[in-house]
């Protein structure tokens, strides 16, 4: 990598830590905002608000998908370190459920601006095997993030209360805030003018991504199960400590975080359409393991086995997409994949409210295991009959500026 290309990702890299961490903290708190009962009540409650949250995102990344170039990007994740760190720090002060959910909206308002933007950004600069690289390794910052809040904030909620890791994390965005702008200044954007002044086309967006959908959408299911039922699965259904909580998420998270600093390694060995295969087979079987089991240490196995294999396949989608869809649509591409997996968050994680009231705590896990075991199926049916998932350049490639995949 050139200084340039250094500096660009070390700048997206800061904003993804601050922002997977901002996404996890209020997640984090719920099982000591149910058990207190004053601002959540129920686990229906939980599935309103990530419902609404996310519902915003998908409004915020169409516009972003649709508005922002790529001289815009800098400024942009400053903008949204700002967003996030005033409304996680609002979000402290909520005295009822609807205040939370309204400050809630304004960190999901924040945060949807990285994953079209900064990853866009990326995928711009680097090319070929840079790319998976790159993607890797700004992956593992984010798992980083995400691991911080899991640990600091499972801790900082048993000694001092729900309301400092909140504090805590609207601090970081803001110093995230400068600096991003200090590491990502002088930078160049890596893209041709002439890239620049083309519209965006959703239709070839939507086109290029078809194939990528189901794995994509299971992506954000995962996450967003994870996120907003592990806590209470570990607190409520294994009876262990918020700070317990804290350190197994936050070790699930460690071995996402491998996973993503290694990712460009393993697919120099692999291709990265049975990278895929491979993992999505093991989150079945291990978030399986997870609603079945009733032991605290083969439940700790299975999160370390699912985080390996759930944080492997965010690099690899995203080298995918990132080197198969057209230039000019790239922030637009990256704001859909968002979309997708927003779509599949939404949903999964609203019914799992209900379903977790009626059935248990457990119940998300296993219906996460099923539908990824049928999402390998759909891998492996496309892997026999698609170009694509095979490692050829799509046609519009073809005698072009091709990148290698």
């Amino acid at each position: 990598m050139d200084r340039n290309e250094k500096k660009i990702l070390a700048s997206a890299s800061i904003y993804h830590a601050s922002n997977d961490a901002s996404v996890v903290t209020l997640p984090a708190v719920f099982p000591v905002l149910y058990t207190q009962g004053v601002l959540i009540r129920r686990y229906s409650d939980i599935g309103t608000i990530l419902l609404t949250g996310l519902v915003v995102a998908v409004i915020a990344q169409f516009i972003i998908g649709h508005s922002i170039k790529a001289k815009h990007y800098r400024c942009c994740l400053a903008l949204s370190a700002l967003v996030l760190g005033v409304f996680l720090i609002l979000m402290a002060s909520s005295k009822s459920f609807l205040t939370l959910l309204v400050f809630f909206i304004g960190v999901r308002i924040g945060s949807s601006v990285y994953h079209p933007v900064g990853i866009s950004w990326i995928s711009k600069v680097f090319k070929g095997k840079k790319l998976d690289r790159a993607m890797g390794i700004q992956s593992a910052f984010g798992d980083i993030g995400v691991l911080s809040a899991f640990v600091a904030t499972g801790y900082l909620t048993d000694r001092f209360g729900w309301k400092v890791p909140l504090l805590l994390w609207g601090s970081v965005n803001l110093t995230a805030l400068w600096v991003g702008l200090l590491v990502s200044r002088g930078t160049e954007f890596g893209t041709r003018e002439e890239t620049e002044q083309r519209s965006v086309s959703w239709l070839e967006t939507f086109s290029d991504l078809k194939p990528f959908i189901p794995p994509l959408m299971l992506g954000g299911v995962a996450w967003g199960i994870t996120l907003g039922y592990a806590p209470s699965l570990l607190n409520h259904k294994l009876h262990l400590s918020m700070s317990e909580t804290g350190v197994i998420l936050g070790s699930w998270m460690a071995m996402g975080t491998l996973a993503s600093l290694f990712y460009g390694k393993i697919a120099e060995r692999l291709e990265r359409s049975k990278i895929i295969i491979i993992a999505y087979s093991l989150i079945a079987l291990a978030t399986v393991a997870i609603g079945i089991s009733t032991r605290t240490h083969f439940t700790i196995i299975a999160f370390l086995i699912y985080g390996i294999a759930l944080f492997t396949t965010f690099p690899a989608l995203l080298s995918f997409v990132g080197s198969t869809t057209r230039a000019h649509n790239r922030t637009a591409t990256f704001s859909t994949v968002s979309n997708i997996q927003i779509l599949g968050n939404s949903i999964f994680s609203y019914i799992s409210g209900f379903l977790s009231d009626a059935y248990g705590i457990n119940i998300p896990f296993i219906v996460l295991g099923l539908t990824s075991a049928l999402v390998v199926i759909y891998i492996a049916a496309m892997m026999k009959k698609s170009r694509l998932w095979q490692g050829e350049a799509p046609e519009f490639m073809r005698g072009g500026d091709i990148e290698s995949i």
